[in-house]
């Protein structure tokens, strides 16, 4: 009886073994495999150079022309699976020193044999193993970009920190900026991979590039593209019983976000994000958690460079530990469009000592003025304004308090702020 349950035992592990291997061959699988490049046309390696890939697909090649080279980057091997994948797109790239560039390749999908277009369904593009290593006299950043075509859409980890996914116009571009190196071509490591999906399309480009500081060193860096759509930790949006209040305002031609957190929570960082009407949500700063949830969290971001006219604000909450994220509620805050170069510091003015700091961005000539609620001139006279930051004493000044006006006019412009006299 026991050899017997061994022996079923033994039996019912080799099974499952067996099993989870079939599994994982299975659903580790690409959509489309590159292998085995063929120079169809142009010189090797160089732009305008055509290769064909065969049977990416049962009845699919795949026509792959190198469109352009870059800014200091040259391609070494159009397809190199001496590492990671051999089912993988791997491009090999040679990134010479203060390289600033990529290779760009358009893929084109075609009934087998032929060169006549065929539509694919969906066609998931993952780039993997985007890092980067650091020098002692500068660092180097991996960056690929993937067309996005309409009904496209990216997927990444959005709780890492190795990468900056960003939407610009018909791409996705993912870059490193950790300069953290990881050895081989794998996807353990879902911090530094992103994955962009396209529907319906018979083509698409891909660019392979990087950005070194380095002055002196240059190296080979591998690309990896697979065509598979990957898991990718998500976020969860909650309630606001952490984010108690997150308002914002415009302030000169800048905007103030301000808001308070809730105790009790485990995230570690604030990233702040802003796009205009026509654009996507990108990153334009970042804070850090200080007080660990310990208390209230209050926070204040200062963007002195929002967009002219309507700028949309949300921030993300994240933890880095936990691989969760919140997203906040969407504010709108409108700029004023006509606002040109003219800047004025202080909002108070002191009666006993009043000054007006104006900044303008050239010399000019400036009419001052200040007014109180009740259309009293407190103030007035010509100055010369210089490019920079000026100190306005305001002689002859009319000594009042309370809420008034401040009117700075120019050939060119003229501002009206509100301010008050102490």
């Amino acid at each position: 009886m026991k050899s017997n349950g061994t022996r079923i035992f033994l039996l019912r592990a080799i099974l499952f073994v067996l099993l989870s291997l079939y599994f994982l061959v299975v659903f580790a699988q690409p959509d489309y495999v590159f292998r085995n490049a063929n120079l169809q046309s142009g010189t090797n390696l160089q732009a305008g150079a055509v290769y064909k890939f065969s049977n990416v697909k049962s009845g699919v090649d795949a026509i792959v022309t190198i469109k352009s080279v870059t800014g200091g980057i040259t391609l070494n091997k159009i397809d190199d699976n001496s590492t990671g994948f051999d089912e993988a797109f791997q491009p090999c790239i040679n990134t010479a020193s203060n390289a600033n560039g990529y290779v760009e390749f358009h893929i084109d999908f075609v009934n087998a044999g032929t060169s006549t277009l065929q539509n694919q369904e969906i066609v998931a593009a993952t780039c993997i193993n985007v890092d980067g290593v650091q020098y002692t006299n500068g660092v180097l950043y991996e960056m690929n970009q993937i067309q996005e075509l309409t009904g496209g859409y990216s997927d990444f980890n959005m709780t890492g920190s190795s990468l900056q996914v960003l939407n610009i116009p018909g791409w996705v571009e993912i870059k490193n900026i950790s300069a953290v190196n990881y050895p081989g071509i794998d996807t353990v490591v879902k911090d530094i991979m992103a994955t962009v999906i396209n529907q319906n399309i018979s083509g698409f480009n891909i660019r392979i590039g990087a950005i070194n500081t380095s002055p002196t060193k240059s190296e080979l860096r591998y690309g990896s593209v697979y065509f598979k759509r990957f898991s990718y930790p998500k976020f969860r949006v909650l309630p606001n019983r952490t984010l108690l209040s997150f308002s914002g305002a415009a302030k000169q031609n800048a905007v103030e976000l301000k808001g308070t957190l809730s105790a009790s929570h485990s995230y570690d960082k604030i990233i702040i994000e802003r796009r205009n009407a026509s654009s996507y949500f990108v990153q334009t700063g970042e804070l850090s958690i200080t007080n660990g949830g310990t208390g209230l969290f209050p926070f204040i971001f200062f963007d002195n460079n929002p967009n002219s006219g309507n700028n949309y604000y949300r921030i993300r909450l994240i933890s880095t530990a936990l691989h969760i994220m919140e997203i906040s509620n969407v504010l709108l805050i409108k700029m004023n469009n006509d606002y040109k170069d003219l800047l004025l510091y202080n909002t108070v003015v002191q009666g006993s000592n009043p000054v007006l700091t104006i900044k303008t961005d050239k010399n000019t000539e400036a009419t001052l003025q200040l007014i109180d609620f009740s259309g009293r001139t407190l103030y007035k006279n010509k100055v010369q304004l210089n490019a920079g930051t000026n100190n306005i004493y305001l002689n002859s000044f009319r000594p009042a308090h309370g809420p008034g006006v401040a009117i700075i006019e120019t050939n060119e412009e003229r501002k009206t702020v509100k301010i008050l006299i102490q």
